[in-house]
C-alpha cells in the first residue's frame, strides 16, 4: 500500500518489506480492491530514480506474458544487476556530458548511398527495415550513416544497437567512437565490471549516451528516449535466451519497436526465413546491398568432394592443403573452419570398444587436450585423460577418435614448419579472442583455425584463403533449422575471404556435393536454396508458417517425468479438442534424454500465427512450480531442438 504521505506514479522504484528483509520493486500497477485474510504492508521508501516509463512496463508485462516469464523475472532484467537493495547509495549520476557534434564524414559507395536513403524515409515511424547486403557490403558503415542522420535531427534520442556475440563488440565500439565518440558511447553485456555496469545503467537511464551497444538483455533497460533499434546479424541463434528468462531478443525488439512507434533495422547477410517470409508478405521492408564495398569481389568457391579426392589424412583433401602452402608462402593469411570445439569427439578403448560417457548426462565426453581434461560440454564434468580402460583394464588402450580444431592445430603444425596459428572458439574469454585478433590484424598469425564464433562481423585484410573442413558437420541433428543454420553460417565464414583488394578464395569440403546447399553455396544462389527450404517448411507446416511452442520437462525419475509429459499432453489434447488450428507432438525423450543428472522430455505444440494459449500454459507452469521434484520449462518460438 502506498503511505498518505507519499505520491507514486507507476514506474517508481520503491523498497518495501518482504519475508522480514527489504527489497527494491516497481510499481506497476495500481488495484483498488480490499483482499480479505491478507495482511498488506506499506511502501518504505521510493527511489531517487527517474520512473519506468509506462511504455517499458507495458513492453515487459507484454514479453511476460507472451514467453510466460515472471513478471520478478522480466523486472531483474531491467535492473541490470544493479538496483540492489544493498548499493542503494551508489544509485546517484550527475548529468554532465554536453554534445559537440563532430561531423565526420562517412563515406558510401552509390549502392551503399541508395541503401541510406531508403531507410532514412523510414526513420521516424514504426517499420521493421531488413538492411541485407552481401558480406563485405559494408552495411555497418550504412547504419552508422543512418545513426549520424537520427543523431543531427535530435542530440537527445538514443539508439540500440544489439550483437550475437559479446566478442564482436570491441571492433563495432572502436567505429561507433570513432564517429560518434562526442554522444558517450556505452557497452552492455556480462563482461562489464560492476562499476562499469552501474556507470552505464546511470547513464543510460539518465540519458547520457546516446548509443548503446549491447548483447540481448539490453533491449529490456530503461531507456530514457530510445528511438531506434539495430539488430545486427539478425539470423543469429544467439539472439535467443534458451535458460532463466526464455525470449527471442531479435523478436521482442520488432514487438517494442511496434508499441514505441520506432524504426528496427534487422542486418544480415543471410537473413532467417521467418524474416524472409515477412518480407514476402510486405510486412518488412527490404534494402538490398548485393556488392562488396570498393574494389573488392566475393571469393571463388571450390567443393571437394571427399569420397572421391585425394586426401592428406581423413580430415584434409590435397587441394586444401595445397591452398594453404600457397598462401602462407604468399606471405598471406588462412582460415580453418570446423565447428568442433576441443581436440578428439570422444575417447574410446581400442581393445573392447568402451567409450567414456558424461556420468551426469548421456552424451560423450570430449577431449580437450589444450586444457589436459575431458569435458562435458552440456554440464562441464571434466576428468582427466585415463590411463586404463574403465571396462577392460587394458593399460594405454584409449585413443582419441574425430577430430576438433585443436587435433586441427596439431596436423597442420606438423605439416606446415611455418604455420603460425591461432585457435578461436567459445573456450576462450572475448579478451582472449580480442588478443588473438589484434595479433591477426597485425600479421602475427598466418593460420587462423576456429568455430562459429570467427564467422562474423570480423574483417582480416591480408585473409584469401578460407577452408572449411567439414561442411556437413551441422546437417546431422534434429533440428528443423539444421539446413538453414548451416547455409547460414558457410556463407558468413566464406565471406570472410578476400574482403579487401586481395582476391579471396574458399575450399568446401563435403561427402554430399550434389546436396542443393552446397551447389547454392558454390553458385551464390541463395534465392535457390531459401525457395527449396520455404518449400520443405510449407510441406511440413513449420515455422515460418505456424508458431511452435516447447515444453519440456525434467526430473530425477525417468518414470515419473515421462508420466507428466502424458499427463499434460492427454489434458492439452482434451481442450483443444474441437480446435483445428493446434496440433500436440508428443511426448518423446528429448534427443538427449539426460542432461546433468535429469531426465528430459518433450512435448512441441504447433500452433496458427494469431493463436495465444500462453494464459493457459502460465497455469501448468505454476502448478507444476509445487513439485519439488519436476520442473516445467515452456520455451516459446524455440531455436533449440536438443
Amino acid at each position: 500500500m502506498i503511505p498518505d504521505n507519499m505520491e507514486c506514479v507507476i514506474g517508481d522504484y520503491v523498497v518495501v518489506s518482504f519475508k522480514n528483509r527489504m527489497l527494491v520493486g516497481v510499481i506497476i500497477s495500481f488495484e483498488d480492491c480490499v483482499l480479505k485474510d491478507i495482511d498488506l504492508k506499506y511502501v518504505d521508501s521510493k527511489l531517487c530514480l527517474p520512473s519506468i516509463n509506462f511504455l517499458l512496463v507495458n513492453f515487459i508485462k507484454w514479453v511476460g506474458f507472451y514467453n510466460v516469464i515472471p513478471m520478478g523475472l522480466m523486472l531483474k532484467m531491467v535492473f541490470g544487476g544493479v538496483v540492489n537493495i544493498r548499493f542503494l547509495n551508489k544509485l546517484i549520476y550527475n548529468v554532465k556530458h554536453s554534445v559537440t557534434f563532430d561531423d565526420i564524414p562517412i563515406n558510401l559507395s552509390s549502392e551503399q548511398n541508395d541503401a541510406y536513403n531508403k531507410i532514412i524515409k523510414n526513420i521516424f515511424q514504426y517499420s521493421v527495415i531488413v538492411l541485407d547486403g552481401e558480406t563485405g557490403s559494408g552495411k555497418t558503415e550504412v547504419y552508422c550513416a543512418v545513426i549520424k542522420t537520427l543523431l543531427k535531427y535530435d542530440k537527445c534520442v538514443q539508439i540500440l544497437i544489439l550483437l550475437p556475440e559479446i566478442v564482436l563488440t570491441v571492433q563495432l565500439m572502436k567505429r561507433i567512437n570513432y564517429y560518434f565518440s562526442a554522444f558517450n558511447p556505452v557497452e552492455w553485456h556480462s563482461n562489464l565490471t560492476t562499476t562499469q555496469r552501474r556507470n552505464n545503467w546511470l547513464k543510460i537511464v539518465y540519458g547520457d549516451t546516446a548509443i548503446i551497444v549491447g548483447a540481448r538483455s539490453a533491449l529490456f533497460l530503461p531507456y530514457k528516449n530510445l528511438k531506434m533499434i539495430i539488430i545486427d546479424e539478425e539470423q543469429e541463434s544467439s539472439f535467443k535466451q534458451d535458460y532463466g528468462a526464455i525470449y527471442n531478443a531479435r523478436n521482442m525488439s520488432i514487438v517494442l519497436a511496434k508499441q514505441a512507434n520506432i524504426p528496427v533495422i534487422l542486418s544480415s547477410a543471410t537473413p532467417s526465413l521467418e524474416t524472409m517470409y515477412n518480407i514476402y508478405k510486405k510486412q518488412y521492408y527490404h534494402v538490398v546491398i548485393s556488392k562488396r564495398f570498393g574494389d573488392a569481389h566475393l571469393p571463388d568457391i571450390k567443393i571437394v568432394d571427399m569420397r572421391q579426392s585425394a586426401l592428406v589424412n581423413k580430415w584434409l583433401s590435397n587441394d586444401l592443403y595445397n591452398e594453404i602452402v600457397k598462401t602462407v608462402n604468399e606471405g598471406k593469411q588462412v582460415m580453418l573452419f570446423l565447428n568442433r570445439r576441443g581436440y578428439a569427439r570422444l575417447v574410446l578403448c581400442k581393445k573392447c570398444g568402451f567409450k567414456i560417457n558424461c556420468p551426469n548426462c548421456y552424451t560423450w565426453l570430449v577431449e580437450h587436450k589444450q586444457k589436459k581434461m575431458l569435458l562435458c560440454h552440456y554440464c562441464n564434468y571434466y576428468c582427466v585423460f585415463p590411463k586404463i580402460c574403465g571396462n577392460c583394464l587394458n593399460e594405454s588402450s584409449m585413443i582419441s577418435f574425430g577430430v576438433g580444431i585443436e587435433k586441427v592445430a596439431e596436423e597442420i603444425q606438423k605439416l606446415i614448419s611455418n604455420a603460425k596459428i591461432a585457435l578461436i572458439s567459445s573456450d576462450m574469454t572475448a579478451k582472449c579472442i580480442n588478443d588473438v585478433i589484434e595479433k591477426i590484424l597485425n600479421q602475427e598469425i598466418n593460420i587462423i583455425i576456429g568455430t562459429q564464433i570467427i564467422a562474423k562481423g570480423h574483417n582480416f585484410p591480408r585473409l584469401t584463403l578460407v577452408g572449411i573442413i567439414d561442411a556437413d558437420l551441422g546437417l546431422g541433428n534434429s533440428d528443423l533449422r539444421a539446413a538453414e543454420k548451416t547455409y547460414q553460417l558457410l556463407h558468413q565464414v566464406a565471406g570472410r575471404s578476400g574482403r579487401f583488394q586481395e582476391k579471396g578464395n574458399v575450399i568446401l569440403q563435403t561427402y554430399d556435393a550434389d546436396n542443393p546447399l552446397m551447389q547454392s553455396l558454390l553458385l551464390y544462389d541463395r534465392k535457390l536454396f531459401y525457395e527449396l527450404e520455404m518449400r520443405s517448411r510449407h510441406i511440413t507446416n513449420m515455422p515460418p508458417y505456424v508458431r511452435l511452442i516447447a515444453l519440456i520437462i525434467t526430473g530425477k525419475m525417468e518414470l515419473e517425468v515421462g508420466d507428466v509429459a502424458k499427463n499434460i499432453v492427454n489434458n492439452l489434447v482434451k481442450y483443444f479438442t474441437v480446435c483445428k488450428s493446434v496440433e500436440i507432438l508428443g511426448p518423446v525423450s528429448a534427443p538427449i534424454g539426460f542432461i546433468n543428472n535429469n531426465y528430459r522430455y518433450r512435448i512441441l505444440i504447433k500452433v496458427n500465427d494469431n493463436m495465444l494459449i500462453q494464459k493457459l500454459l502460465s497455469k501448468y507452469k505454476e502448478y507444476y512450480k509445487r513439485f519439488s521434484n519436476i520442473t516445467l520449462t515452456i520455451d516459446v518460438d524455440p531455436i533449440n531442438f536438443m
